[in-house]
């Protein structure tokens, strides 16, 4: 991508049956302000775009991402230096419910959940028309690994702890998410400035379909649906790796690594990368 601006559409609003969220700030500057975040993925944080903008130097460009998959609504800290916190706990992906607390920085926000129980017209989305895939992974043109996420949101950047980290100084900190939306796997880009591209070109929110190609800076991925090749639980060839944690705040690098991090969590990794990948490449 060239210095000039991407140009790319708004991500899109959820389905009329999908849960409603609102948030009410309840401390901080305008407490009371209520605020209606009706799309797929809304973002809170200090980057000008954001669905809830808090100007404040300790929250990070794109600091939450909330969720909305057609049946509930997830909130996911991305990977932050000050982190997120929920009805008093630290938060790392969490399911929300009505009545929780959001806390980023000094400001909260209580969380407002509405449902509509009588909605019978759900076969006017889009998304009813064709099968979810059983199952996805994501092919690195580069390495030739297959990562198979065995979440539902999985985050992408250059960030260490990030899901895929990238190392790429043309990938944002957080740069993008693998999602599911009614089942359906979708990639929503965190309003960066050199954007996400889906098939050459710069998307806000795209439902992924087989064979598409993701690029992130210069790191490439191919979307495989269905496929033979599963993943071990288990791996044996030492392939998961724990991030390093960054010395000297968040922009620290990782050292010398691989592109691709598979980031593990208290012993457990959140990718798992498939035996047959030269088999798939072959696709």
């Amino acid at each position: 991508m060239s210095n000039q601006a991407v140009v790319r559409a708004p991500i899109p609003d959820a389905a009329p049956t999908a849960p409603k969220l609102s948030l009410i700030l309840t401390s901080g500057p305008q407490k009371g302000l209520r605020v209606e975040c009706h799309r797929i993925v809304s973002l809170m944080g200090s980057r000008e775009g954001c669905k809830v903008h808090v100007p404040d130097p300790r929250v990070s460009p794109a600091h939450v991402a909330l969720v909305n998959d057609g049946t509930k609504i997830t909130a996911i800290d991305l990977v932050t230096q000050s982190g997120t916190r929920l009805n008093g706990l630290p938060l790392e992906y969490e399911q929300l419910n009505s009545g929780d607390v959001l806390e980023i920085a000094s400001w909260q926000f209580e969380v407002r959940i509405e449902r509509e129980p009588n909605y019978t017209r759900a076969d006017e989305h889009a998304m009813d028309l064709d099968p979810a895939p059983h199952t996805v992974a994501f092919h690195h043109v580069q390495s030739g690994r297959l990562l198979q996420p065995n979440r539902d949101i999985c985050i992408v950047g250059r960030r260490p702890g990030c899901d895929i980290h990238v190392d790429d100084h043309r990938v944002s900190r957080a740069h993008a998410l693998l999602i599911t939306y009614f089942d359906r796997p979708a990639i929503v880009d965190l309003l960066t400035s050199n954007g996400t591209i889906v098939n050459h070109e710069p998307v806000a929110f795209r439902l992924l379909k087989d064979e598409d190609s993701i690029q992130c800076g210069d790191a490439e991925f191919r979307v495989h649906f269905g496929g033979t090749a599963v993943a071990p639980k288990t791996p044996s060839n030492g392939d998961v790796k724990k991030p390093t944690p960054p010395k000297n705040g968040e922009d620290a690098d990782e050292g010398t690594c691989d592109m691709i991090d598979i980031a593990a969590t208290e012993g457990s990794q959140r990718w798992r990368i498939a035996e047959s990948v030269k088999k798939v490449a072959r696709r």
